[in-house]
């Protein structure tokens, strides 16, 4: 199975993106794994911000192959433990899931279409988080969660 974290926005400050490699090379022991950072809509601050979402859904939804298993991260989602992201993550693989996207939207969200085209709808908390924050957050909860399935020492209950 191959796990893609997909966002919507600007190259990584240094910082964040340190932080994802220590977690994407960590991960790699298990998965494959890529991070695809999608430029922004072109002439984004002229748009109105349906007009921006729908034209960033159309971008992802031609991006998006049939048989990819699609996890929209978003505020009204789901809420899941670690160890509920690790069966998700047992069950997808054992379900011979090809691929799994994990999608972070743009500044204002993702549009309906591509919320409706998603499998899984995930929100990591109630608070707001900036979307670089988030892509170094769920690198490293993808990493834990394999560790919890690999019955290793970095995940404490």
């Amino acid at each position: 199975m191959k796990i893609q974290l997909w966002s919507i926005g600007k190259e990584n400050d240094p910082y964040i993106r340190d932080g994802i490699a220590i977690f994407q090379k960590r991960l790699q022991h298990y998965v494959d794994f890529d991070l695809k950072l999608i430029p922004t809509v072109k002439q984004a601050a002229s748009l109105s911000i349906p007009e921006l979402k729908k034209a960033e859904g159309k971008m992802i939804l031609d991006m998006l192959q049939p048989q990819d298993y699609l996890v929209a991260l978003d505020e009204y989602g789901k809420m899941q433990t670690t160890i509920q992201l690790a069966d998700f993550l047992q069950q997808r693989a054992n379900a011979a899931t090809r691929q799994v996207i994990f999608l972070i939207g743009g500044a204002f969200g993702l549009d309906s279409a591509v919320l409706d085209r998603a499998q899984l709808k995930l929100s990591l908390s109630p608070l707001t988080f900036p979307h670089q924050l988030v892509r170094l957050i769920m690198t490293e909860q993808l990493y834990r969660a394999y560790t919890v399935l690999n019955r290793e020492k970095y995940h404490h209950q």
